[in-house]
Parts: C-alpha cells; structure tokens; sequence
C-alpha cells in the first residue's frame, strides 16, 4: 500500500549539453535587467561571465555582475550585492556557478524583493517570513553538488554569530534551472569529488528521512547509483563526458529530493560546523557520514541495504547485504575520493564540539527532527567526536 505523501517542485528544468545558450529564451519571461551572482571572478576571467552577458543580450536583457560572495555567502555580502542591484535597476537574479553563488542569488531575490536584510529572514523569535515579494531567480549550476538549483533552500552565513542556517520558502524556488554538464568539464578533481560526495550525502539522507515519499525515493535510488557508477570516473577525468552528465543528473534528482524529503542530521551538522569553524561543505559531510549512517542505520535497516545495492549498480535482492555494508561502501567511496579527513584536521577545535552540537539543535532543528533515529544532544556530540 502506497503510503501518504506530499510532493511539490516548480522548478523548470533544462538539462543538457550546450542549454547555457538558451538563458536569454528562458529569462526574459522575467525581466529586463539581471545581476548574475558568482563567488569570486574566476568566471569572469575564463569568459563564462561574458559569454552569458551576450546570451542575455540578445533576448533584450541587461546585466551587472556581482562577484563578492564567498564559499560560504555571508549575510553582508548578500545585502551589499542586493544593494547594488536594486540601484542598477535589476528585476531578477541569476545565480551562475555552485550551491554558494544559487544560494547568495535566492538571497538576494529575497531582500531586493522585500528591502530588508536577509538575515530578518534566517534565525530567531521574530524571523519574518519570505513571501511572493521574493524576486525571480534563475540558476544556472556549474557544479554537480548542492542541488540547489532545483531546492528552496539557501545557506547563509553570519561570522558575528558564527550560525549557518538554511533558510527557504514556496518563493525560493528557481523559476528556471540550467544544467548545462560542459559547464562543469573545467571542474578541479578536489571540487568534483566534495561536490559529488554532496550529492549522494542529499540522497542518502532524503531516502532514509522521515519525509522520505513514494516519488522521492525513486529519485534518491537513482542517484546513489549514479554516484556509485560515475563519481570515481568525474574525479579521475573531468573530460568525461558520460560521467559528467550522470553526476549532473545525479545532483539534480538529489536536489529535488531534498526539496520535499529535506534532510538529516548530517547535513544539520555540516551546516553547524561549517558556522562555527570555516569548514567546506561537502569534506565536513564526508568526514561525518559513516557515523551519522552508523547512528541511523537501525530505524530503516531496509533501506541501508538498499543503499548498498544501488551503490554497487546490483540489481538482486537486497536481503543479501548487511546493514553495515552501505557503511562500508560509503567509507570506501570516501577513501578513493581523498576526502576522508577528519574534522580536526579541517579546523574545527575540540573545544568547539559542544557548541556545534547546539547549533544543529538551535537552529538546524529540523534535520533532527526528520531524522528517524531521533538523536539526542549527547548523541549529537558523540557523532561528532567519533568524526574527530
């Protein structure tokens, strides 16, 4: 019996090699002037940056580029960029590159839609809400990781209270996302591999969520095997084009998932530990998931065994496996990948465990609560002593 569900995704998706080139035909639904939001000017020195102003431009479109937005978009550098669109006269925002420069976008959509600072909007009694106000965003991915190009969600950072929440609405959702694989064939392996591992951490914990549905955990099945099969691959040749693509398809079905099935503690730690010592996205989730998987693995042990057939690209009957054996797979992903280090070496202190710990339960809440093996803070505190 199908059990009950709720799906919602509004996203327009357009994948496929070579649809950068199709912007301007999708934008100008939208508006007159865009701000095209990047992290740094890497992409302005290898010409993507201009190569997309001449798309637009021929659509009728205007464009600004803002490039101060770091790896993790700060709450500052939101507004200063959405101040300077809104004296531009921008009536919608593209966020060109990786979940920092889609999240920084929706960001920015937010507060020039509602002319107040976007951190109103993240933490605290009085967080105001988003609402239709929020201006269109379109998102153009130059990573196979964050899926954010397809989700609500956006993570912004505030080095004053060193929080780094997620924050997200109906109205944060793209109303275009471009997913073009040759825009990724210039990915470092580094990037590739953190990114990629991104994605399948969004897919394991949507498939085991407690808001896991029916049409999620297709998608999450898929993925996990594309990351199974073609993330070794993108990681040891950025060339390769079939890999590229099913990484890119892989984040993509991750991203929707993660839209409705949200996710897990993991990723609620990821984003509490990335806020209170630096740390990158996708090496902080690598270093974190064996323990994380090893903590939950009892409340669905169906489908951990799963994870370990679709990961392997076997299709048999699952009851073969161990529960432990998903574990042990992801280690072993982890260790091809050169990503397994641990949180100490990736700058978080030992004194600084407790406090992570309490910012997952303050303000990332809802990947505890989505999470079936319900983990209590002292739980939380001994995953992240064994990730050490």
């Amino acid at each position: 019996m199908i059990r009950d569900f709720f799906y919602y995704n509004p996203v327009k998706i357009v994948f496929g090699e070579g649809k950068l080139n199709e912007a301007g035909t999708y934008a100008q639904a939208y508006g007159k002037k865009a701000v095209i939001v990047t992290t740094g000017n890497f992409f302005k020195e290898s010409g993507l940056v201009d190569r997309l102003q001449k798309i637009l431009k021929v659509s009728g479109i205007d464009s600004l580029h803002f490039p101060d937005v770091d790896p993790n978009p700060l709450n500052t550098q939101i507004d200063k960029g959405a101040a300077l669109a809104k004296a531009a006269g921008c009536d919608m925002v593209i966020g060109l590159g990786g979940g920092s420069a889609i999240d920084a976008a929706k960001g920015m959509a937010i507060v020039l839609g509602h002319g107040k600072p976007i951190w109103n909007f993240c933490i605290g009694e009085n967080v105001e809400t988003i609402s239709a106000k929020t201006f269109p965003i379109i998102a153009i991915t130059t990573t196979s990781g964050t899926g954010s190009e397809c989700t609500q969600w956006a993570v912004i950072t505030n080095k004053e209270t060193a929080e780094k929440p997620g924050i997200g609405a109906d109205f944060t959702f793209a109303k275009v996302a471009i997913i073009d694989p040759e825009l990724m064939a210039s990915m470092p392996p580094k990037i590739t591999a953190a990114t990629g591992f991104d994605t399948l951490a969004h897919s394991i914990e949507a498939y085991t969520a407690v808001l896991s549905t029916p049409i999620t955990d297709m998608f999450c099945e898929e993925a996990i095997r594309l990351c199974g099969k073609y993330l070794r691959r993108a990681v040891k040749n950025g060339k390769d084009r079939e890999a590229r693509n099913g990484m890119a398809f892989a984040n993509s079905l991750a991203g929707i998932s993660i839209s409705v099935g949200i996710v897990t503690l993991c990723h609620g730690l990821a984003h509490s530990i990335g806020g209170v010592a630096g740390t990158t996205h996708g090496e902080t989730l690598a270093a974190m998931t064996p323990a994380t998987m090893r903590f939950s693995m009892k409340s669905n042990p169906d489908k951990y065994k799963n994870i370990t057939m679709f990961l392997r690209d076997e299709y048999c009957t699952a009851d073969r496996y161990k529960v432990e054996d998903s574990i042990d797979d992801v280690k072993t992903l982890i260790r091809d990948l050169d990503l397994d280090v641990p949180l100490s070496k990736q700058g978080l202190k030992e004194k600084d465990i407790e406090k992570a710990a309490d910012g997952v339960i303050n303000y990332m809440g809802g990947s505890i609560t989505n999470d079936p093996s319900m983990p209590k803070r002292e739980d939380i505190i001994n995953i992240i002593k064994q990730s050490f």
